[in-house]
């Protein structure tokens, strides 16, 4: 693994053909990657009767930043079931590797990961932002309270995100966050914990700690 690095706020992805699996119509990174120079993105999700949400919402979002709507197509995809006539620049998963078995079976983990790489071009990346185990009060915090943790949601270690990767790819990790980036449902009490990881926890709490992470990964350049 390379180095933790903070995420980055000049991401490009200039010119890129794009598929991003498990998008909801609240949740899609989709519209930030055309807007970062994306040229098409496939925008899934696992459920087909949430199709006709997705699509609306992508609809609007393309109307509300003047986006060409035609840059963006939906459908419903399965991860275990992928297209392999299908190649993309950039495969993205946001908040659904985790969420693949609540079982925390980490062959299907493996499974779901090898399905991504497995339809990316030439030097195509996968990039994965998921939910990262931080130090155990924190942990234990984010299981009882936060709705992922109560869900059964598999927060990875380093170690395991290491051997989640196979041999021949280079990664990149980027980490951020500790309290608010879990879902605890608004209010008062989002307020409390998005206060205190601005103001003291993330002063305190080292990079390979922090609850969610940025993995890209990419296809070793053979040397000549």
């Amino acid at each position: 693994m390379e180095g933790l690095a903070t995420i980055s706020t000049s991401l490009r992805f200039d010119n890129l053909n794009v598929l991003e699996l498990g998008a909801t119509a609240r949740s899609t990174l989709s519209p930030f990657l055309v807007v970062r120079g994306v040229r098409n993105a496939t925008v899934t999700c696992y459920f087909e009767n949430e199709l006709p949400k997705l699509d609306e919402a992508l609809s609007q979002i393309a109307y509300q930043h003047n986006l060409a709507r035609e840059r963006f197509r939906t459908l419903q995809a399965d991860i275990f079931a992928l297209d392999q006539k299908d190649r993309f620049d950039l495969v993205l998963l946001k908040d659904v590797l985790g969420g693949v078995n609540r079982q925390h079976d980490y062959a299907e983990f493996q499974k779901a990961v090898s399905n991504c790489l497995s339809i990316l071009n030439t030097n195509g990346q996968l990039l994965i932002i998921d939910k990262a185990r931080s130090i155990k009060v924190i942990n234990w915090i984010l299981r009882r309270l936060g709705s992922a943790g109560r869900n059964e949601w598999h927060y990875f270690t380093f170690d395991e995100l290491r051997e989640l990767i196979p041999i021949g790819y280079s990664t990149k990790f980027c980490c951020h966050g500790v309290l608010s980036f879990a879902n605890f449902g608004g209010g008062i009490f989002q307020k409390i914990v998005d206060y205190l990881d601005e103001h003291y926890i993330e002063k305190v709490c080292p990079l390979e700690k922090r609850v969610i992470f940025s993995l890209t990964c990419t296809a070793k350049v053979p040397e000549s």
